[in-house]
């Protein structure tokens, strides 16, 4: 790592701070109880576990919020919760960290989708999950009405922000229509996009952010394992959505940058190697990419921060976020390619 290259990435990460950033975004409550290995039951070979603790944390699109929020900018998130304890947590803990609500619709018959993780331990070993209880609306549309009062709402969040985040999930609240509806008030701003099961439907945006299988099951592709499949696939995929930029995440093997009429922009992994969780990986990407953006930096300065925060944050476990102090640690120490 060149020490110009170090000094911008300095630079761009000190201008994180107070971007504003409108957030389309599926959120998810992720509940994390944990629990002490007391013994085996006798009515079943299952662990009995002695309850420590339980948190709440963003998951799902309110974990890109909460990374953006982490990172120093000031997320307005656009989405939905339901009138039940999940959704009031997820308000609670969003107002604990300084992010406003006034964009979150509350929906009567909604039910927050929420994913319980039980994790166990002893008292000298570090607590493992063992399961996962999915609860709340599964993914599917949400009614017109709703979709209607979304599209308002971030029309009007788009005024007095710099730039849009699109986390969709799949529960229907950052779905490609709500993106078109507003194209007017997002004209000339960056735009980036995170989306599980429809990242082609995203069409014309600064930039989107596929992993792997993302972009297979976008392409309807069985594998693109190689280099060069890697590097057809995503030429593919630019031609296809018309964005301008496609960053393209693959765990292990790093990341590509595609733009158009350029060689692919190639970054080796960042870290060492030794995961610990890749839970919500993809959102401490997208988050990070799109500050860079907003604060100055190039497609290829976004990619490479957006690398770094992501190694550091698979080696953290459960729904993590990363803190500029980190991001700026870890470029200082020189570990960046």
């Amino acid at each position: 790592m060149s020490g110009s290259g170090a000094s911008r990435w300095l630079e761009i990460v000190r201008n994180f701070r107070g971007r504003s950033v409108a957030v389309l975004a599926d959120l998810v409550s992720d509940e994390f109880v944990y629990g002490d290995i007391a013994r085996v039951s006798r009515e079943a070979p299952v662990l009995i576990l002695d309850h420590a603790r339980t948190e709440t944390i963003p998951g799902g699109g309110a974990n890109a919020v909460a990374n953006l929020r982490a990172l120093g900018a000031d997320p307005l998130p656009v989405g939905v919760v339901g009138r039940d304890e999940a959704g009031r947590n997820l308000l609670r803990v969003f107002r604990r960290l300084g992010i406003a609500t006034r964009g979150i619709l509350t929906v009567p018959g909604y039910k927050t989708p929420t994913k319980s993780r039980i994790l166990a331990g002893g008292v000298h070993t570090r607590r493992q999950q063992i399961v996962r209880i999915d609860r709340g609306n599964g993914p599917g549309d949400l009614p017109a009405s709703v979709v209607s009062r979304l599209t308002a709402t971030l029309r009007r969040t788009l005024r007095r922000t710099e730039g849009l985040l699109v986390a969709d999930y799949g529960y229907g609240a950052a779905v490609p229509q709500i993106v078109r509806a507003v194209r007017p008030a997002w004209r000339g701003k960056p735009v980036t996009v995170d989306s599980r099961s429809r990242v082609a439907a995203f069409r014309g945006v600064t930039a989107i952010t596929p992993n792997q299988e993302e972009v297979e099951r976008a392409l309807e592709l069985r594998g693109i394992g190689t280099a060069a499949s890697v590097t057809a696939a995503g030429r593919r995929l630019l031609r296809k959505t018309g964005d301008r930029y496609v960053l393209i995440t693959r765990g292990a093997r790093g990341m590509v940058l595609f733009r158009a009429g350029l060689a692919p922009f190639v970054i080796p992994a960042f870290g060492s190697g030794e995961v610990a969780d890749v839970t919500g990986a993809g959102d401490t990407v997208i988050a990070t990419y799109t500050l860079a953006l907003l604060a100055g930096g190039s497609a290829e300065d976004a990619a490479v921060l957006a690398n770094i925060t992501a190694g550091l944050a698979v080696m953290k476990y459960g729904t993590a976020t990363i803190s500029p102090a980190e991001l700026r640690a870890a470029i200082r120490r020189g570990d960046a390619p």
